[in-house]
C-alpha cells in the first residue's frame, strides 16, 4: 500500500461538534492509485455520493500534509464491512475507518488494517 496514506490529514470546511462513533472515509478519486483527470474524479465522486447518499455524514478532503495532493471524500455512517464493499465497488485500494475516535487504514482487498492514531489529530479546519 502507498505509504503516503499513513500521513493523510482531513480538511474540513466546518468541524462538527459531534461525530458518529464509527464511520468510514471514502473517495471515488484515483482508483487503485491511478491518477485520473479532475473531471473524471469529479464524475466518480458524484457517482459515489449518489450511491451512498443516505449514509453521508459530512464531506471532507483527504490531503497530504503539505496539501499538494487532495481528494474530495465523504464520511459515511456504515459498518466496516459495508465500507470495504463500497471501496471495492469504486476500485479503491484502501479506505479509512474511524472507531471510537481511532483512525484505521483498511486495505479493501484483504481487510488488513493499520492503526494510525487519534482521528481528531488529523483534522485541519479550513475556516
Amino acid at each position: 500500500m502507498n505509504p503516503e496514506y499513513d500521513n493523510t490529514v482531513f480538511l474540513l470546511p466546518e468541524v462538527p461538534t459531534v461525530w458518529p462513533n464509527d464511520f468510514a472515509i471514502i473517495t471515488g478519486h484515483n482508483p487503485m492509485d491511478q491518477k485520473l483527470t479532475d473531471s473524471e474524479n469529479i464524475r466518480r465522486n458524484q457517482q459515489l455520493a449518489e450511491w451512498t447518499e443516505s449514509n453521508i455524514f459530512i464531506k471532507l478532503i483527504g490531503s497530504s500534509p503539505d496539501r499538494t495532493h487532495q481528494e474530495e471524500s465523504f464520511a459515511l455512517e456504515c459498518s466496516l464491512k459495508e465500507a470495504i464493499e463500497i471501496g471495492e465497488q469504486f476500485n479503491q485500494r484502501a479506505i479509512f475507518y474511524v472507531r471510537k475516535g481511532n483512525l484505521e487504514l483498511v486495505e479493501c482487498k484483504s481487510g488488513k488494517n493499520k492503526q494510525l492514531g487519534k482521528f481528531i489529530e488529523r483534522l485541519v479546519p479550513l475556516s
